[in-house]
């Protein structure tokens, strides 16, 4: 009995080693790096955002990548062209954007964007989208990628 629980914590030690590791060299998070790796399936998709996580797509109009997140039912950048932020949101049923928007960190929040009575707010734990200061869709950050 006891050469099992040996076995299981040798495993569980693996698993946390190679996510330390891998948290380094992706941008992960440490804190959200073992959930992270365990809720993302590998797919050649992920692979390429992983791979190319210093530049942003030239479809949210590229620039240098600060973070991607990906919810249920979105793909989000926030890319840094001339100094300032900006958040592009995909739809992953229409493949339809939202323009980017100039954007900020705000402490305790996360990245803020703002598009007339819309309000976007994005961090390593959810998305929340408000209208008119009331929030109308909140999703769950499923990856979270920090760029360079």
């Amino acid at each position: 009995m006891n050469s099992f629980y040996q076995v299981q914590n040798k495993s569980f030690a693996f698993v946390l080693a190679t996510a330390s590791l891998l948290s380094g060299i992706v941008g992960i998070s440490s804190s959200a790096s073992a959930a992270q790796l365990e809720s993302t399936p590998v797919s050649a998709v992920n692979n390429q955002i992983i791979a190319q996580t210093s530049n942003c797509p030239s479809s949210t109009g590229g620039g240098r990548l600060e973070a991607y997140f990906e919810t249920k039912n979105f793909h989000i950048y926030i890319c840094k062209r001339r100094g300032n932020l900006f958040y592009t949101g995909i739809a992953k049923s229409t493949g339809k954007a939202i323009r980017s928007l100039p954007t900020y960190s705000e402490e305790g929040v996360g990245y803020v964007a703002r598009n007339n009575n819309y309000e976007y707010a994005v961090n390593g734990a959810s998305l929340e989208i408000l209208k008119n200061n009331r929030v109308i869709q909140t999703e769950r950050v499923i990856r979270y990628v920090s760029g360079y």
